[in-house]
Protein backbone atom coordinates (compact mmCIF):
# COMPACT_ATOMS: atom_id res chain seq x y z
CA UNK A 1 0.00 0.00 0.00
CA UNK A 2 0.94 3.48 -0.57
CA UNK A 3 1.05 6.06 2.01
CA UNK A 4 -0.46 9.73 1.09
CA UNK A 5 1.96 12.68 0.79
CA UNK A 6 -1.14 14.86 1.32
CA UNK A 7 -0.54 17.76 3.94
CA UNK A 8 -2.98 17.52 6.76
CA UNK A 9 -3.91 20.43 8.42
CA UNK A 10 -4.91 21.38 11.73
CA UNK A 11 -8.60 22.86 12.25
CA UNK A 12 -6.68 25.95 14.00
CA UNK A 13 -4.53 25.84 10.54
CA UNK A 14 -7.13 25.48 8.10
CA UNK A 15 -9.08 28.49 9.87
CA UNK A 16 -6.49 30.60 9.13
CA UNK A 17 -6.53 29.79 5.45
CA UNK A 18 -9.75 30.40 4.84
CA UNK A 19 -9.17 33.79 6.31
CA UNK A 20 -6.47 34.48 4.16
CA UNK A 21 -8.33 33.57 1.13
CA UNK A 22 -11.25 35.98 2.46
CA UNK A 23 -8.48 38.71 2.63
CA UNK A 24 -7.92 38.36 -0.73
CA UNK A 25 -11.25 38.00 -2.29
CA UNK A 26 -11.79 41.27 -0.28
CA UNK A 27 -9.08 43.02 -1.73
CA UNK A 28 -9.58 42.27 -5.33
CA UNK A 29 -13.36 42.89 -4.72
CA UNK A 30 -12.29 46.67 -3.30
CA UNK A 31 -9.77 46.94 -6.69
CA UNK A 32 -12.79 45.93 -8.48
CA UNK A 33 -15.26 48.68 -6.80
CA UNK A 34 -12.37 51.64 -7.15
CA UNK A 35 -11.70 50.68 -10.67
CA UNK A 36 -15.19 51.07 -11.50
CA UNK A 37 -15.97 54.05 -9.58
CA UNK A 38 -12.89 55.84 -10.95
CA UNK A 39 -13.98 55.00 -14.73
CA UNK A 40 -17.54 56.02 -14.29
CA UNK A 41 -16.34 59.30 -13.07
CA UNK A 42 -14.28 59.89 -15.58
CA UNK A 43 -17.51 58.97 -17.95
CA UNK A 44 -19.26 60.98 -15.50
CA UNK A 45 -17.07 63.97 -16.48
CA UNK A 46 -16.54 64.54 -20.00
CA UNK A 47 -14.30 66.73 -21.71
CA UNK A 48 -15.92 69.71 -22.81
CA UNK A 49 -15.90 70.54 -26.68
CA UNK A 50 -13.67 73.39 -26.26
CA UNK A 51 -11.44 71.45 -24.21
CA UNK A 52 -11.18 68.89 -26.97
CA UNK A 53 -10.28 71.26 -29.52
CA UNK A 54 -7.55 73.27 -27.73
CA UNK A 55 -5.97 69.78 -26.53
CA UNK A 56 -6.15 69.22 -30.76
CA UNK A 57 -4.64 72.70 -31.42
CA UNK A 58 -2.04 71.90 -28.59
CA UNK A 59 -1.20 68.09 -30.59
CA UNK A 60 -0.35 69.56 -33.47
CA UNK A 61 2.55 71.14 -31.68
CA UNK A 62 4.71 67.89 -31.90
CA UNK A 63 5.41 68.80 -35.20
CA UNK A 64 8.81 70.15 -35.45
CA UNK A 65 8.40 71.76 -38.36
CA UNK A 66 6.67 75.05 -38.67
CA UNK A 67 4.14 73.43 -41.41
CA UNK A 68 1.04 75.64 -41.72
CA UNK A 69 -0.89 73.55 -39.93
CA UNK A 70 1.14 74.11 -36.60
CA UNK A 71 1.62 77.42 -37.61
CA UNK A 72 -2.85 77.79 -37.65
CA UNK A 73 -2.94 75.89 -34.36
CA UNK A 74 -0.45 78.63 -32.91
CA UNK A 75 -2.31 81.28 -34.14
CA UNK A 76 -5.44 79.73 -32.64
CA UNK A 77 -3.81 79.00 -29.10
CA UNK A 78 -2.69 82.29 -29.06
CA UNK A 79 -5.99 83.69 -29.19
CA UNK A 80 -7.74 81.42 -26.92
CA UNK A 81 -5.03 82.82 -24.49
CA UNK A 82 -5.53 81.67 -20.75
CA UNK A 83 -8.13 79.09 -22.04
CA UNK A 84 -5.13 76.87 -23.84
CA UNK A 85 -2.69 77.66 -20.48
CA UNK A 86 -3.96 74.50 -18.45
CA UNK A 87 -3.26 71.72 -21.58
CA UNK A 88 -0.29 73.98 -22.54
CA UNK A 89 1.38 73.43 -19.00
CA UNK A 90 0.28 69.64 -19.38
CA UNK A 91 2.38 69.35 -22.52
CA UNK A 92 5.58 70.46 -20.74
CA UNK A 93 5.73 67.07 -19.42
CA UNK A 94 5.69 65.31 -22.42
CA UNK A 95 7.94 62.78 -23.65
CA UNK A 96 8.32 64.62 -26.84
CA UNK A 97 10.55 67.22 -27.21
CA UNK A 98 9.43 69.30 -29.71
CA UNK A 99 5.90 69.32 -28.30
CA UNK A 100 7.48 70.52 -24.83
CA UNK A 101 9.47 73.43 -26.71
CA UNK A 102 6.77 74.57 -28.79
CA UNK A 103 4.27 74.58 -25.86
CA UNK A 104 6.65 76.61 -23.95
CA UNK A 105 7.24 79.04 -26.72
CA UNK A 106 3.37 79.08 -26.98
CA UNK A 107 3.57 80.01 -23.13
CA UNK A 108 5.28 83.22 -23.79
CA UNK A 109 3.13 84.03 -26.46
CA UNK A 110 0.46 84.25 -23.99
CA UNK A 111 2.74 85.57 -21.66
CA UNK A 112 0.30 84.18 -18.14
CA UNK A 113 1.82 84.27 -14.55
CA UNK A 114 0.31 80.62 -13.92
CA UNK A 115 2.87 79.86 -16.08
CA UNK A 116 5.53 80.85 -14.52
CA UNK A 117 6.80 77.34 -11.69
CA UNK A 118 6.14 75.48 -14.66
CA UNK A 119 8.32 76.81 -16.80
CA UNK A 120 11.28 77.53 -14.51
CA UNK A 121 11.26 73.52 -14.21
CA UNK A 122 11.42 73.32 -17.81
CA UNK A 123 14.32 75.78 -17.60
CA UNK A 124 16.37 74.36 -14.77
CA UNK A 125 15.83 70.31 -15.56
CA UNK A 126 15.03 69.59 -19.07
CA UNK A 127 17.57 68.12 -20.98
CA UNK A 128 17.50 69.31 -24.16
CA UNK A 129 18.37 72.92 -25.20
CA UNK A 130 16.11 73.69 -27.18
CA UNK A 131 13.47 73.54 -24.85
CA UNK A 132 15.05 75.32 -22.11
CA UNK A 133 15.87 78.24 -24.37
CA UNK A 134 12.23 78.67 -25.05
CA UNK A 135 11.49 78.21 -21.26
CA UNK A 136 13.97 81.44 -20.96
CA UNK A 137 12.27 83.26 -23.46
CA UNK A 138 8.60 82.44 -22.17
CA UNK A 139 9.57 83.66 -18.69
CA UNK A 140 11.01 86.81 -20.40
CA UNK A 141 8.00 87.68 -21.84
CA UNK A 142 6.07 86.76 -18.52
CA UNK A 143 8.33 89.03 -16.80
CA UNK A 144 7.74 87.83 -12.79
CA UNK A 145 9.79 88.86 -10.17
CA UNK A 146 9.30 85.45 -8.92
CA UNK A 147 11.61 83.91 -11.98
CA UNK A 148 14.76 86.09 -11.57
CA UNK A 149 16.40 83.23 -9.34
CA UNK A 150 16.19 81.11 -11.76
CA UNK A 151 17.03 82.76 -14.60
CA UNK A 152 20.27 84.52 -12.91
CA UNK A 153 20.99 80.90 -12.24
CA UNK A 154 20.70 79.26 -15.41
CA UNK A 155 22.27 82.63 -16.84
CA UNK A 156 25.65 81.32 -15.34
CA UNK A 157 25.03 77.77 -14.45
CA UNK A 158 23.62 76.57 -17.96
CA UNK A 159 26.11 74.41 -19.39
CA UNK A 160 24.60 75.76 -23.15
CA UNK A 161 26.13 79.55 -24.08
CA UNK A 162 22.53 79.79 -25.46
CA UNK A 163 20.53 79.26 -22.72
CA UNK A 164 22.61 81.46 -20.41
CA UNK A 165 22.34 84.09 -23.29
CA UNK A 166 18.24 83.35 -23.59
CA UNK A 167 18.21 83.59 -19.72
CA UNK A 168 20.37 86.77 -19.26
CA UNK A 169 17.95 88.52 -21.58
CA UNK A 170 15.18 87.29 -20.00
CA UNK A 171 16.67 88.72 -16.71
CA UNK A 172 16.96 92.46 -18.59
CA UNK A 173 13.18 91.99 -19.43
CA UNK A 174 12.09 91.50 -15.70
CA UNK A 175 14.42 93.76 -14.37
CA UNK A 176 12.96 96.43 -16.43
CA UNK A 177 9.31 95.50 -15.82
CA UNK A 178 9.52 95.46 -11.85
CA UNK A 179 11.57 99.33 -12.23
CA UNK A 180 8.40 100.22 -14.54
CA UNK A 181 6.10 98.90 -11.51
CA UNK A 182 8.42 100.62 -9.06
CA UNK A 183 7.89 103.82 -11.21
CA UNK A 184 11.37 104.07 -12.07
CA UNK A 185 13.78 104.49 -14.95
CA UNK A 186 15.80 101.92 -15.74
CA UNK A 187 18.58 104.07 -16.38
CA UNK A 188 18.10 104.91 -12.48
CA UNK A 189 18.37 101.78 -11.22
CA UNK A 190 21.76 99.92 -10.22
CA UNK A 191 20.55 97.04 -9.11
CA UNK A 192 17.73 94.60 -8.43
CA UNK A 193 17.56 91.22 -6.37
CA UNK A 194 14.72 88.65 -4.99
CA UNK A 195 14.91 86.70 -1.93
CA UNK A 196 15.66 82.87 -2.99
CA UNK A 197 13.31 81.56 -0.11
CA UNK A 198 10.49 84.02 -0.32
CA UNK A 199 10.10 85.17 -3.98
CA UNK A 200 7.73 87.79 -3.06
CA UNK A 201 10.24 89.67 -1.61
CA UNK A 202 11.93 92.39 -3.78
CA UNK A 203 14.63 94.89 -3.46
CA UNK A 204 15.42 98.12 -6.13
CA UNK A 205 18.50 100.06 -5.89
CA UNK A 206 18.15 103.80 -6.86
CA UNK A 207 20.95 106.27 -6.32
CA UNK A 208 21.53 106.20 -2.16
CA UNK A 209 17.86 105.20 -1.95
CA UNK A 210 16.51 101.21 -1.64
CA UNK A 211 12.79 99.96 -2.74
CA UNK A 212 11.22 97.14 -1.21
CA UNK A 213 8.21 94.92 -1.85
CA UNK A 214 6.66 92.30 -0.58
CA UNK A 215 4.10 91.25 -2.95
CA UNK A 216 6.33 90.59 -5.91
CA UNK A 217 6.57 94.75 -6.85
CA UNK A 218 2.78 94.91 -6.65
CA UNK A 219 3.52 97.59 -3.62
CA UNK A 220 6.78 99.50 -2.74
CA UNK A 221 7.98 100.87 0.23
CA UNK A 222 11.25 103.35 0.11
CA UNK A 223 13.84 103.69 1.97
CA UNK A 224 15.30 107.08 1.50
CA UNK A 225 18.92 107.45 1.58
CA UNK A 226 19.59 104.24 3.17
CA UNK A 227 22.22 103.11 1.56
CA UNK A 228 25.96 104.07 2.41
CA UNK A 229 26.63 104.86 -1.67
CA UNK A 230 25.96 104.00 -5.00
CA UNK A 231 25.13 100.28 -5.01
CA UNK A 232 26.71 97.75 -8.46
CA UNK A 233 25.42 94.57 -6.78
CA UNK A 234 22.84 93.03 -4.44
CA UNK A 235 22.19 89.40 -3.12
CA UNK A 236 19.87 88.37 -0.39
CA UNK A 237 19.97 85.20 1.75
CA UNK A 238 18.54 82.07 0.85
CA UNK A 239 16.78 81.19 4.20
CA UNK A 240 16.34 85.04 5.81
CA UNK A 241 14.75 87.87 3.27
CA UNK A 242 15.75 90.65 5.91
CA UNK A 243 19.84 89.98 5.67
CA UNK A 244 20.77 91.97 2.36
CA UNK A 245 24.50 92.02 0.88
CA UNK A 246 25.10 95.59 -1.03
CA UNK A 247 28.15 95.79 -2.97
CA UNK A 248 29.64 99.14 -3.46
CA UNK A 249 30.42 101.33 -6.78
CA UNK A 250 33.38 102.57 -4.52
CA UNK A 251 32.79 101.82 -0.99
CA UNK A 252 33.60 97.87 -0.81
CA UNK A 253 30.54 95.70 0.79
CA UNK A 254 28.43 96.18 3.38
CA UNK A 255 25.60 94.17 5.63
CA UNK A 256 22.01 94.95 6.24
CA UNK A 257 20.79 91.96 8.88
CA UNK A 258 17.08 94.22 9.24
CA UNK A 259 15.85 94.72 5.39
CA UNK A 260 17.88 97.47 4.17
CA UNK A 261 17.23 99.91 7.21
CA UNK A 262 20.53 99.97 8.72
CA UNK A 263 24.02 98.98 7.53
CA UNK A 264 27.29 97.69 8.87
CA UNK A 265 31.32 97.52 6.60
CA UNK A 266 32.24 94.32 5.63
CA UNK A 267 34.94 96.21 3.86
CA UNK A 268 37.84 96.24 5.93
CA UNK A 269 37.65 92.36 6.39
CA UNK A 270 38.93 91.67 3.15
CA UNK A 271 40.66 94.68 1.60
CA UNK A 272 43.47 96.83 2.31
CA UNK A 273 42.62 99.33 -0.25
CA UNK A 274 41.82 102.96 0.28
CA UNK A 275 37.98 102.06 1.12
CA UNK A 276 37.24 104.99 -1.63
CA UNK A 277 38.63 102.54 -4.36
CA UNK A 278 37.35 99.14 -3.71
CA UNK A 279 34.47 97.85 -5.57
CA UNK A 280 32.37 94.71 -5.44
CA UNK A 281 30.87 93.50 -8.36
CA UNK A 282 28.96 90.67 -7.82
CA UNK A 283 27.97 88.54 -4.91
CA UNK A 284 26.15 85.32 -4.04
CA UNK A 285 24.99 83.32 -0.97
CA UNK A 286 25.53 79.72 -1.08
CA UNK A 287 21.54 78.29 -1.10
CA UNK A 288 23.01 75.20 0.54
CA UNK A 289 24.50 77.34 3.46
CA UNK A 290 23.60 80.60 4.20
CA UNK A 291 26.91 81.66 6.00
CA UNK A 292 28.81 81.03 2.81
CA UNK A 293 28.93 84.14 0.87
CA UNK A 294 31.35 85.08 -2.36
CA UNK A 295 32.01 88.40 -4.18
CA UNK A 296 34.02 89.55 -6.60
CA UNK A 297 35.88 92.76 -5.99
CA UNK A 298 38.18 95.21 -7.39
CA UNK A 299 39.68 98.54 -6.90
CA UNK A 300 38.76 101.82 -9.07
CA UNK A 301 41.65 104.27 -9.47
CA UNK A 302 42.60 107.23 -12.15
CA UNK A 303 40.42 110.51 -12.72
CA UNK A 304 36.72 110.09 -10.89
CA UNK A 305 37.69 106.29 -10.41
CA UNK A 306 36.96 105.70 -13.44
CA UNK A 307 39.28 102.95 -14.37
CA UNK A 308 38.71 99.24 -12.76
CA UNK A 309 40.98 96.68 -11.98
CA UNK A 310 39.74 93.10 -10.75
CA UNK A 311 41.46 91.57 -7.70
CA UNK A 312 39.58 88.68 -7.56
CA UNK A 313 36.92 86.38 -6.06
CA UNK A 314 36.46 85.98 -2.59
CA UNK A 315 34.64 83.46 0.12
CA UNK A 316 33.45 83.50 3.44
CA UNK A 317 32.34 80.85 5.76
CA UNK A 318 31.02 83.49 8.56
CA UNK A 319 28.47 85.55 6.98
CA UNK A 320 31.25 88.35 5.68
CA UNK A 321 33.91 88.28 9.08
CA UNK A 322 36.50 87.26 7.63
CA UNK A 323 37.65 86.11 3.74
CA UNK A 324 39.80 83.11 1.67
CA UNK A 325 40.51 83.44 -1.33
CA UNK A 326 38.98 81.45 -4.17
CA UNK A 327 40.93 82.85 -7.23
CA UNK A 328 42.81 85.76 -8.82
CA UNK A 329 41.54 88.10 -11.61
CA UNK A 330 43.36 89.51 -14.02
CA UNK A 331 42.82 92.65 -16.59
CA UNK A 332 39.10 92.34 -18.41
CA UNK A 333 37.51 89.69 -16.12
CA UNK A 334 35.39 91.95 -14.82
CA UNK A 335 32.73 89.41 -12.95
CA UNK A 336 29.36 90.45 -13.28
CA UNK A 337 26.94 86.97 -11.99
CA UNK A 338 28.40 84.68 -9.13
CA UNK A 339 26.62 81.53 -8.30
CA UNK A 340 27.64 78.78 -6.07
CA UNK A 341 26.93 74.82 -6.84
CA UNK A 342 28.48 71.63 -5.35
CA UNK A 343 31.14 73.10 -3.78
CA UNK A 344 32.10 75.24 -6.80
CA UNK A 345 32.09 78.75 -8.00
CA UNK A 346 30.82 79.74 -11.26
CA UNK A 347 31.77 83.18 -12.46
CA UNK A 348 30.48 84.90 -15.33
CA UNK A 349 32.71 87.49 -16.98
CA UNK A 350 32.70 88.91 -20.31
CA UNK A 351 33.40 86.43 -22.57
CA UNK A 352 33.06 83.07 -20.64
CA UNK A 353 32.21 81.51 -17.64
CA UNK A 354 35.17 80.99 -15.03
CA UNK A 355 34.72 77.48 -12.76
CA UNK A 356 37.26 77.30 -9.20
CA UNK A 357 36.39 75.20 -5.92
CA UNK A 358 35.24 76.55 -2.89
CA UNK A 359 38.23 76.83 -0.23
CA UNK A 360 38.06 74.21 2.82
Amino acid sequence: MFKSNAMQFTPTENGKRILKALGLLSAFILFVAVSAFLLNNVVATPVSPREAQIRGWVGVLQEQALTKERQSAQQKLEAAGEEAVPALLTALHSNNAALRGNAAEMLGYIASPRATDALVQNLQNDAVVAVRVNAAHALGSIQSASAIPALAASSVLDTSSQVRDASAAALQNTYARIAQSANKNSADVQAITVAPGQTNVVYLATKRDLLVSRNGGAQWDTLTQTLPSLVSTLDVNPTNPDILYAGLHSQGMYLSTDGGKTWQTLTRNFSNQAIGSSTVTAITVDPANPLRVVMAHGIRFGDSNATFMPLGILSSKDGGKSWQNVMDLYEGQLVTRLQVRDGKVYALTNDKVLIAPLPN
